[in-house]
């Protein structure tokens, strides 16, 4: 009794895409506020890790 679902299954793309609009989209204020936060900690992560190399170089 097997099926052949061919028609049905998805590609690789189509889930990357899916994943993507997911992560995209916010669904609460909290997501809102959580994505900000680790936007500015990976900004201040940049920031550190651009100076530190600027004092190794000199």
């Amino acid at each position: 009794m097997e099926q052949n679902n061919s028609s049905h299954k998805s590609s690789y793309k189509e889930y990357m895409q899916a994943f993507l609009d997911y992560l995209r989209r916010p669904k609460t204020v909290f997501d809102l506020k959580d994505r900000a936060k680790a936007a500015v900690i990976i900004g201040l992560v940049i920031i550190l890790l651009q100076m530190v190399v600027e004092n190794l170089i000199n």
